[in-house]
């Protein structure tokens, strides 16, 4: 597994990620626009988000965001097809991200899991984040955990 930062020329490859239906409403309900995933995706939209294309096997099989907050914390976003779920692909994910946040002068990763996902919650736990709080609804957002892990 390796992470590749997304550039310009790699949109025919998020555009399969986002058509896999196992992503789908991830980053929004429905199918995302080419636009929105040229804006989101590619860099274009802001400079402190950086996307990386997760690759099995130079497969494209996911995608992991970075992106700072400030104060050296940087917040994750990872969403993995269903074929690599399962697999150990998002240990490692998360343990490769740590080497690029390091180099930004990160040392706290958060993420941000809607309550309602079990899975998703017990997946953070097991690579090491912890419960900060819990956060009521938000407008166009369920309640979610505020989760964190130190960078070593």
């Amino acid at each position: 597994m390796r992470l590749k930062l997304a550039a310009l020329d790699d949109f025919a490859t998020l555009r399969r990620l986002f058509d896999d239906p196992s992503l789908s409403g991830w980053g929004g309900l429905g199918r995302p626009s080419d636009a929105l995933i040229r804006a989101k995706y590619l860099g274009t939209r802001l400079s402190e988000v950086e996307c990386f294309i997760v690759l099995v096997e130079e497969e494209a099989v996911g995608i992991v965001q970075m992106h700072s907050e400030g104060g050296g914390s940087a917040g994750i976003d990872l969403i993995l097809s269903s074929a690599a779920r399962g697999q150990g692909t998002g240990r490692l994910v998360v343990d490769a991200i740590i080497a690029p946040a390091r180099e930004r002068g990160i040392d706290r990763l958060t993420v941000d899991p809607d309550v309602k996902n079990e899975h998703g919650i017990r997946f953070w736990r097991a690579v090491g984040f912890e419960l900060r709080s819990t956060t009521g609804e938000e407008v166009g957002r369920e309640p979610y955990l505020l989760m964190c892990r130190e960078v070593e």
